[in-house]
């Protein structure tokens, strides 16, 4: 029989909220500041155009935007299924939206760690196995989006795009391809001989988490068409946003989802927390290239969207997390009774090698 997976360090939550994260945040801010007071941006104009935003619009983003929370939980709930851990799906929301508030305050997606840490505690989710279906779902995501991202690019540009584009398209096509050969070589079992020299707790963390990344990844007919859904969401909130602002006429449904698609990609780098500073110059940068508006009209896009994707899940996201933050601390210890099932049998690790029919 083997061990028992340890239980995620409790203290996880706290350490969220140290001097460390709050320094990164100041850091973070401090940049958006001084490229704010440097920029040849006419402030007032740009205030004004975000005072008189269509407020109906506004709302509607908004929704439109946690609508997204809804698809990325139902389509979790199907990855933990296909790995093995059958679990309601309203449950599930609330912990990807607070994963999701802690990618904002801290670098280095550790809110992907915390889901992980949630699903332990709340669900009874094996940890190291919960993880790797999340890898799994930020591998597709982005696969996704990069797919996306060509075919918009395509519609629109047609033989030549521009040049703000290529870093984007050549940096994501890396990862995404970087990310399918790990899988791969994962799902074909390959490296055991490795794995033999180490000690038996981290080979059984290691199956763990192949077999949650390589088994969650079944039925991908039905996981598809929902992370198409999740980047349909990202780009109608930002189509809403430039309705809001009257901008409708300059940035056509081709250009904001590429636009949407950038900044989406541009989250997924850690350096910031929740990439602020990276996305704002990113979308600025993209607007006035694709759509062709001024430095101000694009300024305003961006910040009304970022108060969205920004500014809004900071505040939800926050009052999300301290609940389940409060709860998690009130409940009892996880003890090792509370695993949710032994480790990867040998034959379950031969079984991952052969293609699922």
């Amino acid at each position: 029989m083997s061990s028992p997976e340890p239980a995620p360090d409790p203290a996880l939550g706290n350490r969220i909220l140290s001097k460390r994260t709050l320094i990164s945040i100041g850091v973070a801010l401090v940049i958006v500041v001084v490229a704010v007071w440097r920029a040849p941006i006419d402030w007032g104009e740009a205030w004004t155009r975000i005072r008189h935003a269509n407020l109906a619009l506004y709302i509607l983003a908004l929704a439109v935007y946690y609508l997204s929370f809804v698809v990325r939980g139902i389509r979790w709930q199907i990855l933990l299924a296909n790995a093995g851990m059958k679990r309601r799906t309203v449950p599930l929301i609330p912990i990807v939206l607070t994963s999701f508030f802690v990618n904002c305050v801290v670098p280095a997606k550790l809110g992907d760690v915390y889901r992980a840490y949630l699903g332990r505690i709340k669900q009874r989710l094996p940890a190291t196995k919960a993880f790797g279906t999340i890898v799994a779902e930020r591998l597709l995501d982005l696969c996704v989006l990069m797919a996306l991202l060509l075919v918009a690019g395509a519609y629109v540009f047609h033989k030549r795009a521009p040049g703000q584009l290529a870093p984007y398209m050549v940096i994501g096509g890396l990862i995404c391809a970087a990310g399918i050969a790990v899988i791969a070589v994962m799902k074909t079992g390959r490296g055991t001989r490795i794995l033999r020299l180490l000690p038996d707790g981290i080979v059984r963390r290691y199956e763990q988490f192949r077999s949650g990344a390589v088994t969650s990844l079944r039925r991908w007919p039905r996981l598809i068409p929902l992370t198409v859904m999740v980047w349909a969401c990202e780009s109608g909130r930002l189509g809403l946003v430039v309705a809001a602002l009257g901008y409708s006429h300059w940035v056509g449904p081709s250009q904001f989802v590429i636009i949407a698609l950038v900044a989406a990609l541009l989250t997924t780098v850690p350096f910031t927390p929740g990439g602020i500073g990276l996305v704002e110059a990113g979308m600025v940068g993209v607007l006035i290239a694709i759509a062709g508006i001024s430095d101000t009209a694009a300024v305003s896009i961006t910040l009304l969207d970022r108060s969205i994707s920004y500014g809004s899940l900071v505040v939800f996201g926050f009052i999300t997390f301290a609940v389940t933050h409060i709860r998690v601390s009130q409940s009892a210890p996880v003890q090792p009774d509370d695993h949710v099932g032994p480790a990867p049998s040998r034959a379950d690790s031969q079984a991952l090698t052969h293609p699922v029919r």
